[in-house]
């Protein structure tokens, strides 16, 4: 007969809701230290993280292990710099989750099919897969891989539509609950220490817009993070979250653009996609760009359906 504990742990193991809830606890919560590889196609990059809630304080050291030699530590909530797990936690998140019916995993199952996909073995560690299949053509989607034990996301793949790794998030090693003090988040690195910032709820409607310029189209499930955010004199920014996958749209007010090279354009790299267009307005040009782990089509459309109001 299993135990209370063991029976715990089983049904933790099999509900996709509790595994995302234990994932995003493991990341903020816990203390870890390891090296992980983020790759995309062509290319690889290796950190080495360190994190720790010190006093009710969370602490995070990266250090860049090839090309440039770099190192971020930052100190606080807001995420200045976001790797792939962070982005993925971060979005995650983003959704209410005041009652069992706003509960994010709840409204990811009207956009994403979630299923338990067995055990592996991750930097040593026994990970327990979760399949995560879009429901739609405007996301991509999801093998993760998380610590049986604490729930921590040690690897992380983005799939596209033909079933192709676009990108991948996987720790090399990882040690749970290291000893680490204020002493190893301070000297010699880069450092962001963010004022907090009071949280601000989704915009419950599917049209993004400030006093000048609005999306009017989005995929069904996607709400700005932050609709109200605007900074005069700079480019305009409004990004967009379903829970899993994220996306911004930015707007380059008279933007310098040659009349003969207007044309639509993107880019991508792993999963990235970067989609710009030209807007005439007023007898200026403006510029739109979409970017975001989306599919090149949607991209596309969102940027289409972006247009200024006066």
């Amino acid at each position: 007969m299993l135990s209370t504990v063991s029976a715990l742990s089983l049904a933790v193991e099999n509900n996709p809701r509790l595994l995302l809830d234990k994932m995003v606890y493991g990341f903020s919560e816990l203390n870890y230290q390891g090296t992980f590889n983020f790759q995309r196609p062509g290319s690889i990059e290796t950190l080495r993280i360190a994190h720790a809630v010190i006093d009710g304080d969370k602490y995070e050291r990266l250090e860049f292990l090839n090309g440039e030699k770099r190192q971020i530590i930052r100190h606080g909530h807001k995420l200045d710099f976001m790797y792939p797990g962070h982005q993925l936690v971060h979005s995650y998140q983003s959704q209410p989750n005041a009652n069992s019916s706003a509960h994010p995993a709840n409204k990811l199952d009207q956009y994403y099919r979630f299923k338990v996909g067995g055990m592996d073995r991750v930097a040593g560690r026994s990970v327990i897969n979760l399949i995560v299949r879009p429901r739609d053509t405007h996301r991509f989607g999801y093998r993760l891989s998380l610590d049986k034990a604490s729930g921590l996301l040690l690897r992380s793949e983005l799939i596209g539509s033909k079933g192709q790794v676009l990108e991948r998030f996987q720790f090399v090693d990882i040690t749970l609950n290291p000893e680490l003090s204020k002493e190893h988040f301070t000297a010699g690195a880069r450092r962001y220490q963010p004022q907090q910032e009071a949280p601000v709820s989704p915009a419950p409607a599917t049209i993004a817009k400030d006093k000048s310029w609005k999306v009017q189209w989005l995929p069904s499930g996607f709400s700005s993070t932050r609709p109200d955010r605007h900074a005069a004199g700079e480019d305009d920014r409004v990004t967009f979250t379903d829970g899993m996958t994220v996306f911004s749209v930015f707007l380059e007010r008279s933007a310098k653009v040659n009349p003969l090279h207007a044309a639509e354009g993107h880019a991508q790299k792993g999963a990235t996609t970067a989609y710009s267009r030209v807007i005439l307005h007023s007898d200026q040009f403006h510029r739109v760009t979409v970017v975001g782990e989306i599919p090149t089509k949607t991209a596309q459309r969102i940027a289409r359906s972006t247009v200024l109001v006066r």
